[in-house]
């Protein structure tokens, strides 16, 4: 078993990655292995002037996200290659992309996610809808946590949800009360859908309209027809609420590592993209405002 083969391992058993990330590291080190052939490099050998000749070949061939993250992937293999002394230094650790390359996500402003939840419900399904996007919106939850709530884990009482993240981390997701609330009448209609269904022992919270767990692709497909409904002239994503989530919270003051813990990321560093869309908003702010501006 070679030292990719060892790490991907390493991603699956240790880091609990999904097979969908699995896949793309997997995809981006060969690619980065077939480029290091072609020039008849070794890996061990890699320094930094050619791990920048790697970046700039990148740049030549794909869109800035995808240069980010096939950077990335080549930035994590060496650290795992490092850690186990296998190289004396990660060569990745010292290229820097510039930050005006760095993709901001797509975020709604709270005038945009009241236009969103105040769109009327006329039936069961529409309710759901609403309240996944008020979920998602009020907790910080991936889709695919959201998807894998059971009814049993609300706690009412506390106002939080246990459950597992990424890497098979448990940490809690928040609603307000008023959210209670609307769970709460949302829970009574769902009893009632699903006994129409026959379907009264399903235990996900997100139903379809067959009444089994919400699916994924169903979910991006809600979020398409909502978003020409309000007439979004931006990306409107299940990440577009878990970012304007995340943007809301630090606009209004909150501490940024708080805001890591609710998002469950692993690094402060991933959570620190949030901080530019701020410092934009206030420049735009700064921009309009200010008479000598």
């Amino acid at each position: 078993m070679d030292k990719r083969d060892d790490y991907l391992k390493y991603l699956r058993e240790v880091r609990a990655l999904s097979e969908n990330t699995l896949t793309a590291y997997g995809e981006d080190l060969d690619e980065y292995y077939a480029y290091l052939k072609e020039r008849n490099l070794d890996e061990m050998d890699v320094t930094v002037h050619d791990a920048r000749d790697y970046v700039r070949y990148l740049k030549e061939r794909y869109a800035e996200r995808s240069v980010l993250r096939k950077v990335t992937s080549a930035r994590t293999y060496y650290t795992y290659l490092a850690k186990r002394e296998l190289v004396r230094h990660n060569v990745f650790s010292d290229i820097s992309l510039r930050e005006k390359g760095l993709h901001l996500p797509s975020f709604l402003t709270e005038e945009e996610v009241k236009r969103l939840l105040s769109i009327p419900r006329e039936d069961f399904s529409d309710e759901r809808d609403h309240i996944l996007f008020l979920f998602i919106y009020n907790s910080g939850a991936r889709i695919s946590e959201a998807l894998s709530v059971d009814v049993n884990q609300l706690d009412f009482r506390k106002r939080r949800i246990l459950i597992q993240g990424k890497g098979k981390k448990l940490r809690y997701l928040f609603f307000s009360e008023s959210t209670a609330s609307e769970l709460r009448s949302y829970l009574e209609k769902r009893e009632v859908f699903l006994a129409t269904k026959g379907k009264s022992a399903e235990k996900a919270l997100f139903v379809s309209e067959r009444g089994n767990r919400l699916p994924f692709s169903s979910a991006h497909i809600i979020f398409e027809k909502y978003a020409a409904l309000c007439g979004f002239d931006k990306e409107f994503t299940p990440h577009t609420l878990r970012h304007s989530f995340a943007t809301h919270l630090l606009e209004r003051g909150a501490d940024i590592r708080v805001v890591q813990e609710l998002l469950g990321h692993e690094s402060i560093a991933t959570t620190q993209i949030y901080t530019h869309v701020t410092k934009s908003r206030l420049h735009e702010t700064y921009d309009r405002a200010h008479p000598h501006a």
